[in-house]
């Protein structure tokens, strides 16, 4: 052989190494990828829920408020806390011990003390408490609340129950009727690491050694479901493990049931409460905005011209003061005003004329217009007392005075 042929054997062999070397490394495997919720289950946080009840039978509708819950209906609350902050939760209880069947959540049993004393449910840390005073380093014997009045039986520990180990982060979970174990075991995800306890007998409830996880409790002629893991009612939850059947079966649910899902996506809208609350008052805001904006409108079409302001002459209102005041037979302020405008025109032509008193400037009216001095003082003094027609002869003689000194001035301008 010669090299070329050497060389290729060594490629080959090279490949066929590679190759065996990739096959016993690589196996095929399965992997889930999570795609997110798309359309209406991305939306709707209750899809599947209402998915399942449908499937069932059960009717479901979303509603917006507490305020006016059906009688004898099954309502599923998924928090309390916002609508409690306007319903109070003494309604709630009538309406559980009247009949009502009332599903909640576990987060929402712990943040409310008053549903805590009232449904009798007790969170983890209260679970057992002790019967009487121990002495001290004793061991306390536990006992388990019961309903309120009745003798507190001391409880002795018992070995857990016989169930399978948990696979994972699910577990096989006994159910219990009436407080009795049927020999039924479900599937939960994602329990609790310790359970609920109850002063009431459970009709229906789900526990294993670490207590219990779902439970219904019967109230008045009512019930109470409550359900202590937070994943399992979610859209991806209620498909994992058999909690799709836990729910079911917690809540009592049955083909013909109609189920109330409490959702703030429901609830009135704000224009809406406004105008069943206060529809007068927002007509009336309405109609004054309205007004307001047509008022400041642009107008169609140019404006009207505003008139060019007339100013009448100064004859002319004088002509104007003397007609009414002849007319209305009050000549005084008439007599005042010819009175005035003799004074100016004398003070002109006469020298001192200002400083004289009346008879002086009587007699200084005389000299200058030929006029009886006694006459035209008897016209310079205002007497308010005197008749119409003695006011018309000083007016007339006080005018003529004026006129004279106006056509004796040297100084008198053109009439044009």
């Amino acid at each position: 052989m010669n090299r070329d042929r050497w060389i290729q054997a060594i490629v080959a062999l090279g490949l066929l190494a590679l190759i065996v070397w990739v096959a016993r490394h690589t196996y095929w495997d399965e992997v889930t990828i999570t795609t997110p919720p798309t359309g209406a289950a991305a939306r709707n946080p209750y899809y599947a829920l209402t998915r399942l009840a449908g499937s069932l039978g059960i009717q479901t509708n979303m509603i917006g408020s507490l305020r006016a819950l059906p009688p004898d209906g099954i309502v599923f609350v998924n928090s309390l806390y916002d609508d409690l902050r306007h319903e109070p939760l003494e309604s709630l209880q009538a309406w559980v011990q009247s009949g009502g069947r009332l599903i909640i959540r576990g987060n929402t049993l712990e943040a409310s003390e008053p549903l805590q004393i009232w449904s009798g449910i007790r969170p983890p840390l209260r679970e057992f408490e002790s019967a009487r005073p121990a002495a001290p380093g004793a061991p306390r014997t536990p006992v388990r609340p019961q309903a309120p009045g009745a003798p507190r039986t001391p409880v002795r520990p018992s070995a857990p129950r016989a169930v399978p180990r948990p696979v994972h982060d699910c577990r096989r979970m006994a159910v219990d009727i009436d407080g009795v174990a049927d020999g039924h075991s479900l599937v939960l995800c994602e329990a609790l690491p310790d359970g609920f306890t109850s002063e009431r007998v459970p009709s229906w409830s789900l526990s294993d050694s670490q207590g219990i996880q779902a439970l219904r409790v019967p109230i008045g002629r009512g019930e109470l479901t409550v359900f202590g893991p937070f994943f399992m009612l979610t859209n991806q939850g209620l498909a994992k493990g058999d909690h799709a059947e836990i729910f079911i079966a917690a809540a009592g649910l049955k083909h013909g049931d109609r189920l109330e899902i409490l959702s703030p996506t429901r609830a009135e809208p704000l224009p809406v409460l406004l105008w069943r609350l206060a529809a007068p008052a927002l007509v009336f805001l309405f109609v004054a905005a309205a007004l307001t904006i047509i008022r400041h409108l642009p107008r169609f079409g140019p404006p009207i011209p505003a008139a060019a302001p007339i100013r009448r002459s100064l004859a002319e209102q004088i002509r104007a003061n003397a007609r009414f005041a002849w007319r209305t037979q009050k000549l005084k302020s008439l007599r005042a005003a010819i009175r005035q405008a003799l004074d100016e025109a004398a003070q002109r032509q006469i020298a001192g004329y200002a400083l004289m008193g009346p008879r002086k400037r009587a007699e200084v009216l005389a000299a200058s217009t030929g006029l009886d001095a006694a006459t035209i003082n008897a016209a310079l003094v205002a007497d308010s007392g005197g008749s119409v027609n003695e006011h018309r002869a000083a007016i007339t003689l006080l005018d003529v005075c004026r006129r004279i000194l106006i056509d004796s001035d040297p100084n008198k301008r053109p009439q044009r």
